[in-house]
């Protein structure tokens, strides 16, 4: 039997040792070449946090700041317009439809007039029997005053025949207005729009009986539009004539500045809300019953605001890199109300902070 010191397990044993020695010797080896080279791997050393970072800083301010409020409203003409009959007639033609544009005494709706016609043909036969009696009437009136004159008829015979005269002449103007009511008549049957505008809606179809007063077509001005807004009561002290307002049209995604033009001075029981009008510019492609929003300043307050470009959204919280005393940190922070290019903040942040803009790098993390 071999010994143990000159056995094949004495011989390995030594083969182990010599490996161990060499390992140590290897990294005693490389741990003093660094030293000694001043330089280290990259990632064996956590970041420092004494450098400036290379993006730009914002500061959190305290300040004093005007409030915005929205209101809701639509869009409404300035001056609604129904385009009425002014006689009694069947409606014969009608030549517009919901969203035409229309111009000022363009022809819409035809009326039928027969018996608007008959009429005037019976008012002009009146007038022309009221002319023929007050030629008569002159003539009487002449030979009767030349024979007064010359003594041949008495004072009563010279008034009759006066009278006459007056009385066919009277009768000839009354004549001649019914002429001319009887031709307005017939004009009537003819129904013109009265302004410049857009149908909005046609309220009669052909047959249809037409009476006086009553609309047959609904038009609004286009260039007498307005917007109708709803104010709460807790704003309505904010709110007066002359007041500056921003309205945003969704529909048509612009922005038109305008003033306050008129209160309702009544509230409303059921919304408890009064109601403000105020002008808009005509041709921008406005229609009434669009939705509009309306923003105002209502007094001003005292917050703590940072730039909005330093907040990151991780998941559905929100942070913002605080650079502080040569170190930056990550916070929580809870934000409020939008101010421009700044956004209100809740918590999380002091006044003079100073937070690092457009934050996209992991410095600090």
């Amino acid at each position: 039997m071999a010994s143990p010191s000159t056995g094949p397990y004495s011989a390995r044993a030594r083969r182990i040792r010599w490996i161990a020695v060499a390992v140590g010797l290897a990294l005693l080896w490389a741990a003093l070449h660094m030293i000694r080279g001043g330089r280290i791997g990259p990632g064996l050393l956590s970041e420092r946090f004494d450098q400036v970072p290379n993006r730009p800083l914002g500061v959190v301010l305290s300040e004093n700041l005007p409030l915005r409020r929205e209101l809701i409203g639509s869009i409404q003409s300035r001056v609604p317009v129904e385009a009425a009959s002014r006689v009694a007639a069947r409606v014969i033609e009608i030549t517009v439809r919901a969203g035409d544009r229309v111009k000022r005494d363009q022809v819409i709706i035809t009326l039928d007039a027969h018996d608007l016609g008959a009429q005037v043909a019976q008012a002009q036969g009146q007038l022309a029997a009221a002319q023929g009696e007050l030629s008569r009437a002159t003539a009487d009136e002449k030979r009767f005053s030349a024979l007064f004159a010359r003594g041949s008829v008495t004072a009563s015979e010279h008034d009759a025949a006066e009278a006459a005269y007056r009385g066919a002449a009277g009768r000839v103007a009354q004549a001649q207005a019914t002429v001319a009511g009887a031709r307005a008549g017939l004009e009537y049957a003819t129904v013109r729009s009265p302004v410049d505008g857009v149908v909005v809606e046609r309220l009669t179809e052909p047959g249809d009986m037409a009476m006086p007063g009553k609309p047959l077509v609904r038009l609004y001005d286009a260039n007498a539009l307005r917007v109708e807004l709803q104010v709460p009561e807790d704003l309505a002290r904010y709110i007066e004539t002359a007041t500056p307002l921003e309205v945003r049209v969704d529909a048509t995604g612009a922005v038109y500045k305008t003033q306050v033009s008129e209160i309702v001075p009544a509230s409303d029981p059921a919304s408890r809300s009064f109601l403000a009008r105020a002008p808009l510019p005509s041709g921008q492609r406005l229609q009434p019953g669009m939705f509009a929003r309306a923003t105002f300043t209502a007094g001003s307050e005292t917050v703590l605001t940072m730039p909005r470009g330093a907040v990151e959204q991780v998941g559905q919280l929100e942070t913002v890199r605080v650079y502080s005393e040569g170190r930056i940190q990550t916070r929580m922070v809870s934000l409020g109300r939008p101010f421009g290019d700044r956004i209100e903040v809740l918590a999380g942040l002091r006044p003079g902070d100073q937070v690092i803009l457009d934050s996209v790098g992991t410095a600090g993390r």
